[in-house]
């Protein structure tokens, strides 16, 4: 019998970085600024000047065209991760690496990057998210897998499917105003916020019985309402409660806590056995969305 998937993966992946750097040669870190200002990781600076004299390579321009407005960030990353570029797409990396040489980057900044990964997996200790979105979803087909980012984006993280895992790109925290982001284990708590949510929201969304796709629009503060349940679990109540607060005002979501309040009885019900899975206590919570 195989033994059972790791709680979390993180690690860094080399396709990701790759894509970053593309995007760091291009306009990318500059559209980034004007949709709201930020202070982007060390790293992020770095690659922006280093690989701006290829700016016009056909590699970047192709990713950059991909991308767009943001919203084919996750095609983007999907190919990235998986290695499954377009034919013609993988000549023009090829030849990107060949002139650019990405490798002596990361080289260059490995000590970011070895930081980044090993703050990621202490963050991934502090408290089974796996073994919690188990309990609210049922058995989980795939590896769940974070993806410490400290190149382009620097304000989105990304939540991509492939065939073993469910993987989260994730930015460092982000600082007030100039000051750079903090390291993620600096921030425990909004890291953990951040990993339960997007996690919930996809498996929310890919979950949903066939019956039920109407709720769909709900995914986002059904995650909220689960990333604030394991936040009272990982690091107390206090901590998950100044979260569902703040998310509440700044999301404009008046009926979090009221999600939160439904949701909380049910996983315990759920975990008791009264429920064999997700859709089974659906119902129940669909009146509080």
């Amino acid at each position: 019998m195989a033994s059972p998937p790791s709680p979390i993966t993180v690690r860094i992946d080399k396709g990701v970085r790759l894509a970053g750097a593309l995007l760091a040669a291009g306009d990318w870190p500059d559209y980034e600024q004007t949709v709201k200002p930020y202070k982007s990781h060390r790293v992020a600076e770095h690659a922006h000047k280093h690989f701006a004299s290829y700016a016009g390579h056909p590699a970047v321009i192709a990713a950059r065209m991909m991308v767009g407005d943001g919203s084919g960030l996750t095609t983007l990353f999907t190919h990235a991760l998986n290695a499954d570029w377009p034919a013609d797409v993988t000549t023009l990396l090829a030849d990107f690496q060949s002139v650019a040489k990405p490798d002596e980057f990361w080289a260059e900044t490995q000590a970011d990057w070895a930081q980044a990964e090993s703050d990621g997996r202490e963050i991934a200790a502090r408290a089974d998210l796996r073994q919690f979105l188990t309990d609210v979803f049922g058995s989980l087909a795939r590896e769940i897998t974070l993806v410490p980012n400290l190149l382009f984006p620097g304000l989105l993280s990304i939540t991509l499917q492939t065939a073993t895992e469910v993987a989260l790109i994730q930015p460092p925290p982000k600082a007030w105003g100039t000051s750079p982001p903090w390291r993620y284990n600096e921030r425990p708590d909004e890291v953990e916020a951040a990993l339960a949510e997007a996690y919930a929201r996809h498996l929310f969304e890919t979950s949903l019985p066939a019956d039920q796709t109407a709720l769909k629009p709900h995914a986002g503060v059904f995650a909220l309402a689960a990333a604030v349940l394991f936040l009272r679990q990982a690091e107390g109540e206090a901590a998950g409660d100044q979260f569902m607060m703040m998310e509440k005002r700044t999301r404009h979501l008046p009926k979090l806590p009221a999600v939160v309040m439904a949701l909380e009885p049910l996983l315990a019900d759920r975990r008791a056995g009264k429920y064999a899975g997700f859709a089974d206590y659906l119902p129940q919570l669909a009146g509080h969305f």
